[in-house]
């Protein structure tokens, strides 16, 4: 199973909320998204690979796990 974490190149524009919002959320203090909960099946997986996919500047990362 994949691991997916945000950096610091974060825009914080929702793509990633919208994509998967029972995985990623924003951090309004801090202006970043943040990954709220890891996928714990295959189709978990895919909703935070759409997510990836979305980010307008590639801030999400993945390794497998």
């Amino acid at each position: 199973m994949k691991k997916f974490a945000v950096d610091e190149n974060c825009i914080a524009c929702d793509a990633c909320t919208i994509e998967a919002p029972g995985f990623f959320s924003m951090n309004e203090d801090e202006g970043c998204a943040f990954v709220s909960t890891q996928p714990k099946n295959k189709s978990e997986e895919e909703l935070c690979n759409e997510a990836l996919e979305a980010c307008p500047v590639e801030a999400i990362s993945f390794t497998e796990g």
